[in-house]
């Protein structure tokens, strides 16, 4: 008689690959944490993970007014994280932390200011390659900046609502 795990297996393999792919991000995420630690500048730290908090922990009702006031935010949000950029360098996973790391990148995505977008993308891709910050970090990025210049986006992390629904804005077909 045949296991459970193998007529699943057999019959189902996406669920065994979107779980050997949880897997193995958590394991990449942790030897990331492990290499880096969890953060030396601790104010630091703290204040980036205040920053983005808000919208998180609002109950579901009052998440479109506080969404409004996270838009009007981001411009502020955008300017001390430039202030932090041009003081410490990026909030690295050895700097900050990888949840205050991945923080700084959550404002940067949600920045209206493309140009400085398209200025740190090198810098964090090359980041990205020396494991100092997470690669998803930069995945949200170079979307979002495609999608401000009118391209498909690469990765499908951008999203718009059309019709009271969220659509995913194209992708470019690699």
């Amino acid at each position: 008689m045949l296991s459970l795990t193998v007529v699943l297996l057999f019959c189902c393999p996406a669920v065994f690959a979107q779980q050997d792919w949880e897997v193995h991000a958590e394991a990449n995420a942790q030897r990331m944490i492990a290499k880096n630690g969890t953060g030396r500048d601790l104010q630091l730290k703290s204040e980036l993970l205040m920053i983005r908090n808000t919208l998180n922990s609002a109950p579901e009702a009052r998440k479109p007014s506080v969404i409004k006031e996270m838009e009007s935010t981001d411009v502020h949000l955008t300017e001390q994280l430039k202030g932090i950029v041009a003081e410490k360098g990026w909030p690295t996973i050895y700097l900050v932390g990888s949840q205050a790391s991945q923080a700084a990148a959550t404002i940067l995505v949600h920045s209206a200011d493309h140009d400085w977008q398209r200025r740190m993308l090198p810098l964090l891709r090359k980041l990205v390659e020396q494991e100092k910050i997470f690669g998803s970090d930069i995945a949200g990025l170079t979307d979002r900046i495609l999608v401000s210049e009118g391209k498909p986006q690469e990765f499908g992390t951008q999203f718009k609502k059309v019709d009271g629904r969220m659509v995913m804005c194209p992708v470019k077909d690699l």
